[in-house]
C-alpha cells in the first residue's frame, strides 16, 4: 500500500529535493503551508497543502491520523538572533509536532537535525554517532537542535524515530553560495588558517536519498541517529573554491589566523549584544567554526543500517551548478 507522508519545510531548499524524490517513489505527500505562496508551491509540486504553521498545530493536527510518516525539515536556519526564536521555532515546534504525531498514531517520525549539535570548540575528527553532546554548542541553532534531539531520544511511545544529521548541504540553488559571492565582491571574504581545515559536505539530493532510505530501510529503527555526508571529506579551501568557481569567480588568497578571527568574532558579538543590535554581524563565532573547525565523520552506521551511499557525486553536482550560472 502506498505510504502517506507529511512533510514540514517542503518549499525550502532541502524540502523541494525531498518532495521530488518521494514523488518519484510514488508516495502520497501532504505538506504544511504557512502562507498562500507556500500553498501554491506545494500544489505545483503535486503535494496536498495543509494550511497552518508549527505554532498552531492543534488547529490542523487531525490530518496526521491517516499519516504513516512525518518528516520534520522546517527550522529557522539562521545563526544570529535571540534565544527565544530558536526555543520557539526549533525546540518547541519539534516537541509539539512529535507529540501530535504520537497522539495520532503516526508510525515513523524522521527529524532532520544538524552536525552543529556537536560543535563547540574542538575539532571533530573520525567520530561517529556515539560522540557525546558538548556542554554548550557554539550557536543557538546547534543548541536548539541538540535539545530537540534529546527530547526525541527521551520519548517512550510506540512511534519509531530516526534523527538525521546532514553536514553542509550544497547543490543547485544553495543560498550560502550567494552570501560567499557577496563577500568576495565587497572584498570582505578571506580564508581562516588558509582554509586548511577538514570539511564535510553533502549534496541536497544525497540527503533526500537518505530520507527515502530512512522510510524504506528504517521502519524498525527507533531512536537512531545517523550522520549524512557525501563520504568525501576535503579541506575547506578545496571544496569552497570549486563551489565559488561554478560562478566563474576565483576566491582571493588572503587569510587570517583562526585565533584572530575568533577574537574579532567574540568582540563583535559582545558589542552587538550590549547595544542590542539585531542585524547579524559580519562574522560570528559560528562562522569561524564553520570554516576553521575540522570535521571528518565515520558514516559506517548509515551505510550498514540504512544501505546509504551517495547518489550524486561532486563532479555531477558541480556540473549542474556550473550550468545554472549561465
Amino acid at each position: 500500500m502506498k505510504k502517506k507522508v507529511f512533510i514540514t519545510g517542503g518549499t525550502g531548499f532541502l524540502g523541494q529535493a525531498v518532495i521530488k524524490k518521494l514523488k518519484k517513489e510514488n508516495f502520497e505527500l501532504l505538506g504544511l503551508a504557512r502562507s498562500e505562496s507556500s500553498k501554491n508551491k506545494l500544489l505545483n509540486y503535486g503535494v496536498k497543502p495543509i494550511e497552518g504553521s508549527l505554532e498552531n498545530i492543534r488547529e490542523w493536527e487531525n490530518v496526521l491520523k491517516d499519516v504513516d510518516v512525518v518528516i520534520h525539515l522546517a527550522a529557522p536556519v539562521e545563526f544570529w538572533g535571540p534565544w527565544e526564536k530558536y526555543q520557539k521555532g526549533i525546540v518547541e515546534a519539534t516537541q509539539n509536532l512529535y507529540l501530535a504525531s504520537e497522539k495520532h498514531h503516526v508510525s515513523q517520525f524522521i527529524y532532520i537535525s544538524s552536525e552543529s549539535v556537536l560543535q563547540d570548540k574542538k575539532d571533530l575528527i573520525d567520530i561517529d554517532e556515539t560522540e557525546p553532546y558538548p556542554k554548550e554548542p557554539n550557536s543557538y541553532y546547534g543548541k536548539s537542535k541538540m535539545l530537540a534531539e534529546k527530547f526525541i531520544l527521551n520519548q517512550q511511545g510506540k512511534m519509531k524515530s530516526i534523527i538525521l544529521r546532514p553536514t553542509f548541504i550544497w547543490g543547485k540553488g544553495v543560498k550560502a553560495l550567494d552570501t560567499i559571492i557577496e563577500k568576495i565582491k565587497s572584498n570582505d571574504f578571506m580564508w581562516i588558517d588558509k582554509g586548511k581545515s577538514w570539511f564535510e559536505m553533502v549534496h541536497v539530493d544525497n540527503v533526500a536519498h537518505a530520507i527515502y532510505l530512512s522510510i524504506l530501510n528504517g521502519q524498525n529503527k527507533d531512536k537512531e541517529i545517523y550522520f549524512v555526508t557525501d563520504d568525501y571529506p576535503q579541506t575547506v579551501r578545496s571544496f569552497l573554491t570549486k563551489l565559488i568557481q561554478t560562478r566563474n569567480i576565483n576566491p582571493p588568497d588572503k587569510s587570517i589566523p583562526k585565533w584572530l578571527a575568533l577574537f574579532l568574532a567574540i568582540i563583535i558579538e559582545l558589542i552587538r549584544k550590549t547595544l542590542n543590535i539585531k542585524k547579524a554581524p559580519m562574522i560570528t563565532r559560528f562562522d569561524v567554526a564553520f570554516v576553521a573547525m575540522s570535521r571528518k565523520y565515520n558514516i559506517n552506521k548509515i551505510k550498514h543500517e540504512l544501505k546509504y551511499s551517495p547518489v550524486v557525486s561532486e563532479v555531477e553536482g558541480l556540473r549542474e551548478m556550473k550550468y545554472e550560472s549561465f
